[in-house]
């Protein structure tokens, strides 16, 4: 058994983050910014995808090597700001740690970010491997590289859970044959991710030690029974 967790929107609340630096970023361009909430439906297909929704009508492709340029370099001085774990999230990887219940990390996000993120929000947790997006390999919801993942972790994918906030992330866990486990304290809603196909969907991070999980009480059922009931928004599927 071992769970693949996304990042925004699953472990981070990056939301805040991310909008202040991509509205920065237009307003340096001169062109209009956005609402906070409606960068959870502009994030999650990967940094090319949110800023043409970022640009709307003015996402020629200048515009787009533009904004993403102003974009990254800002992000790379405010990534620590404006984002924090999720409540529930460090508790619940500590329990996961604790029984060494193999865990990665595979994010839309550039790699570079990704790495950065996830040594100063979680220095004390193992996440191996921990993949963002390089060149020459598919976003998600492609299952490449969450197969790859489960190849070096030498772990069938359908022992696998993937853990994440959209459609996309359920998609991805769909398509690389492994177990998928929707969020609803991220950036999506109930039926997004119940129309994606997801088998389990939790409403609180602890809600993910109760799943029927392939193998999952072989690691964690001694520990549960201490935890408390799981939320109303937790959902099973026989």
């Amino acid at each position: 058994m071992a769970l693949i967790f996304d990042l925004d929107g699953t472990l981070l609340d990056t939301l805040a983050s991310l909008a202040n630096s991509f509205n920065r970023s237009l307003g340096k361009l001169g062109m209009p910014t956005h609402p906070v909430n409606d960068y959870r439906y502009f994030i999650g297909d990967g940094l090319r995808s949110c800023v043409i929704r970022c640009l709307g009508n003015a996402a020629t492709e200048q515009n787009i090597e533009r904004l993403t340029e102003i974009q990254q370099a800002d992000y790379r001085q405010t990534w620590r700001d404006d984002a924090l774990p999720y409540p529930g999230i460090e508790s619940l990887l500590d329990v996961l740690s604790q029984d060494n219940v193999p865990m990665a990390v595979l994010s839309n996000k550039p790699h570079q970010f990704v790495v950065q993120i996830m040594d100063y929000f979680f220095p004390n947790t193992r996440f191996h491997p921990v993949m963002g997006h390089r060149p020459g390999y598919a976003h998600k919801p492609d299952p490449t590289t969450a197969l790859l993942i489960a190849d070096e972790l030498n772990i069938k994918p359908s022992q696998v859970a993937f853990v994440g906030d959209t459609r996309v992330d359920i998609e991805t866990a769909v398509n690389a044959g492994m177990h998928p486990v929707g969020v609803l304290w991220g950036f999506r809603e109930f039926t997004e991710l119940e129309s994606a196909g997801a088998t389990d969907i939790i409403g609180s991070p602890h809600d993910l030690l109760s799943l029927d999980l392939p193998n999952w009480h072989n690691w964690i059922l001694p520990i549960t029974s201490t935890l408390d009931t799981p939320s109303s928004f937790a959902m099973q599927n026989d």
